[in-house]
């Protein structure tokens, strides 16, 4: 079975992030930093919504947490660990990947 791929990863500026979508269609954030990418579902674990309030705009100005713009919730990079706002101590749901060949592919055993 082939892996999965989400994206290049030069698709995503270093330092930056980008809205995508699993195979089925869910909404994720993938952040990235140099040859390191972290996915999360778009989700706030507060209510429910989506992170950014404009495409792919998921990060504070100083580009060093996640944040939601409905709530101003803010998440750690390296584990959606919700450091600020009404979901402190939550974190958003990971999304396994793997970087490979230039791809940022799902991990095995995820169901692709």
């Amino acid at each position: 079975m082939s892996a999965t791929v989400l994206c290049r990863l030069d698709d995503i500026p270093d330092g930056g992030a980008r809205g995508l979508e699993l195979p089925d269609g869910t909404p994720v954030v993938a952040v990235r930093r140099g040859a390191a990418v972290h996915v999360y579902l778009d989700r706030c674990p507060h209510t429910g919504v989506t992170l950014a309030w404009r495409p792919d705009d998921f990060l504070t100005p100083e580009g060093d947490l996640i944040r939601c713009a409905t709530h101003d919730a803010r998440f750690r990079i390296e584990d959606g660990l919700c450091v600020a706002g009404p979901c402190a101590g939550d974190a958003l749901e990971p999304v396994p990947v793997v970087v490979r060949g230039g791809c940022v592919l799902l991990a095995e055993g995820d169901g692709a």
